[in-house]
């Protein structure tokens, strides 16, 4: 996995360049200071500034997990943890490697150490290959230090990798072997094109590192799950005078996947991590038997993809970019003067290495990679959209939900076509919540969102809903406002009721319709807060409370002037005409919650989700008929009668957005399948 890095030293640094160094946002910073958990140095035009050593001082402390104890910070906490899903299951390297970490405890590791560790178990995978009898069978790169062990060529492979320059003595090896008692005991098992050799480094790396760099390891069946969706024949691979690049190969394992008609003269891979490339050399060795290493050299390379890589007609791109990776000052400003997906506020390493993909593939060529999610939907990703618009063709999307061990982000298989006609949505393949699609209708695709989540017949309904009829939507017609942000809800948050306190609202304590306080208070001080909306809003005659996290729209009514924390925002409709409860039943109907889980498919309810869902201009007679109903399930403390008002109540808002009765019961029964069941109270 590639990690672009940083260009240079500086002897201070402004608050959002230490906020890249601590991977937090520069909000959560300036907080930081406030609280007294990081001190500028100097204030230069009213603005903090933090000298080199006090940073690396702090980085230190981070590393070692001694201070500033947030969730957050927890990426930078160094120690060993075993990557657990990367190989595919059963493997006996997965015990062996976790009894490694038994041995290794939270021992901080130095970068020779992890080198010796990666050398002894190369040494190992190698003699079993290449059935090379020394009758060693632990201590390997001891014997090797000492000549027993004669890889050939391949010699070359390991020495490089257990040390950067000069002979790898008995010595020096008797030195790390000292300091790690027992480490070089373990045995390793070489077990074809498997990449044992990325899971024992991402493990040694540790998960804090991992996140902190952007590296986040595919495991192998999600490698596997991408080859097959180009070579679904494994016996069939890739024609001569095919070119492949894995621009961020990491340690190889995309390319040792690859089907066997594949030869080591066709592949390349590109990482600026050294040990990765030298690692994943080690691994062509293992795949392409006798292969020269001067060819393995020259195929894998320590390089820049994005700036240091010219090289063009690639007939595949495949791999998995870095995400979230935080450039320096200079690599930004060379991306930004090169890439149109460089020129947001922040500049996102898979954008990049998008579009890079799709200058280096020839024309026809295919560009297929993992990814997150995000980039089908998020704002910050359209430039990346409208790139894929233009120069490509996708041919299939897989939804592959959190695959990353201890990464929660639900992520894609996006494979492209490079292409210069205009894209069509006609012919995608989908796999999506266990179910396998391909889409028949050339539809409405902007760079606003990339929406495949749904079949044709889901899609017919929700532009039935957004077109046809008459239609209003709360753009530009509802306030919205965030909960609280305390900044210290151990210290602000309460479990009782004291003098001065009031009653404030989480997400968990709103139902739909209804809202069951849970006993939380506090003390309403704004100016204590880390973020608070105007008082005006949550002090409003009349609002909806709604539940920001989650797959599904979940509103309450509140005219009590109640408070609420951030994990239930506000929304205060004004639209003509339309009564606040009416707007209520249409965002808590299965038909709005169709809308949006089709249409957005996210874990958090964003203001701009629903300016966008359609609403029914219904008739005043209409309104006050679903408005009636309404008022009784806010009151109705039986699960069954509840359940009745809310069915009620939902025909008529089917019935308002123009649906029939065939198209109503196939909502219901999308909601089902989809595990969106509505519950009573």
């Amino acid at each position: 996995m590639e990690k672009p890095g940083d260009c240079g030293l500086k002897e201070e640094y402004s608050l959002p360049e230490v906020c890249g160094r601590l991977s937090i946002s520069v909000a959560t910073g300036r907080n930081w200071v406030r609280m007294g958990k990081i001190k500028p140095t100097k204030i230069k035009s009213g603005k903090p500034y933090f000298s080199s050593a006090y940073v690396n001082e702090m980085l230190e402390r981070l590393r070692t997990g001694k201070s500033l104890k947030t969730r957050r910070n927890k990426a930078y906490i160094s120690g060993n943890s075993l990557y657990r899903n990367y190989l595919p299951q059963p493997s006996q390297n997965s015990g062996s490697v976790e009894a490694l970490m038994g041995v290794l405890g939270q021992k901080i590791l130095t970068e020779g150490q992890v080198r010796a560790i990666l050398a002894e178990c190369a040494l190992q995978l190698l003699c079993q290959a290449y059935g090379i009898e020394s009758g060693v069978r632990e201590n390997y790169l001891l014997h090797y230090s000492q000549g027993e062990i004669q890889l050939g060529q391949y010699g070359a492979l390991v020495q490089e990798l257990a040390l950067d320059s000069g002979e790898f003595t008995t010595e020096q090896c008797q030195k790390v072997q000292g300091e790690l008692p027992g480490v070089f005991c373990v045995p390793y098992f070489w077990e074809g094109n498997t990449d044992v050799l990325g899971m024992l480094y991402s493990s040694l790396k540790g998960i804090g590192n991992r996140k902190a760099e952007g590296s986040y390891y595919t495991p192998t069946h999600i490698v596997e799950k991408l080859i097959c969706s180009l070579f679904p024949d494994p016996k069939v691979g890739g024609a001569d005078g095919w070119k492949v690049m894995d621009p961020c190969c990491g340690t190889g394992n995309f390319l040792l996947r690859l089907p066997e008609s594949f030869s080591i003269g066709q592949l390349a891979g590109r990482d600026i991590d050294k040990v990765s490339v030298l690692l994943a050399r080690i691994n062509m060795a293992l795949k392409f038997k006798g292969a020269p290493v001067s060819l393995i050299k020259e195929q894998l390379k320590v390089q820049d993809f994005l700036l240091g890589e010219e090289g063009r007609g690639y007939r595949l791109i495949l791999g998995n970019p870095p995400w979230g990776f935080r450039f320096g000052e200079e690599a930004e400003r060379l991306l930004r003067a090169k890439f149109h997906t460089a020129q947001g506020k922040h500049v996102e390493s898979y954008d990049v290495f998008l579009e890079q993909s799709l200058r280096c593939a020839a024309d026809g060529g295919r560009v297929a990679f993992v990814l997150p999610e995000a980039v089908l939907d998020v704002k910050s990703h359209m430039e990346a959209r409208r790139v894929i618009l233009e120069q490509a063709q996708i041919e299939e999307v897989i939804y592959l939900g959190d695959v990353f061990d201890a990464v929660q982000c639900p992520s894609i298989i996006l494979n492209m076509r490079k292409a210069t006609e205009p894209m069509d949505t006609y012919g995608i393949k989908v796999s999506a919540q266990g179910k396998n699609f391909q889409i028949l209708t050339s539809r409405n695709l902007t760079a606003g969102n990339f929406n495949f989540h749904m079949e044709d017949w889901e899609y017919r309904m929700v532009q039935k809903m957004a077109n046809e009829g008459n239609t209003t939507y709360l753009k530009g017609q509802a306030e919205f406002a965030l909960g609280i942000v305390t900044g210290n809800n151990k210290k602000i948050l309460q479990g009782r009721k004291v003098e001065g306190s009031e009653l404030v609202l989480k997400g968990a304590d709103i139902q739909r319709y209804q809202i069951n306080g849970s006993g939380t208070y506090l003390v309403y001080e704004p100016e204590k807060f880390q973020q608070s909306a105007p008082t005006g809003l949550y002090r409003a005659k009349e609002k909806l409370l709604y539940r920001f996290i989650g797959n599904q729209l979940v509103f309450a009514y509140d005219n009590r002037q109640r408070l609420s924390l951030n994990s239930c925002n506000i929304l205060i409709p004004h639209v003509d005409s339309l009564h606040i409860k009416y707007i209520l039943a249409v965002l808590n109907s299965r038909a709005a919650n169709f809308y949006y889980h089709k249409m957005f498919h996210s874990l958090k309810v964003l203001r701009s989700h629903l300016e966008q869902i359609p609403i029914p201009l219904a008739a005043e007679g209409r309104q006050q008929e679903i408005i009636a109903v309404v008022e009784k399930i806010m009151e109705e403390g039986n699960s069954g009668k509840w359940m009745e008002y809310y069915n009620r109540v939902d025909r008529l808002v089917s019935s308002a957005y123009g649906l029939d009765g065939t198209e109503h019961r196939a909502i219901c029964d999308a909601e089902q399948e989809g595990g969106l069941k509505t519950k009573p109270i």
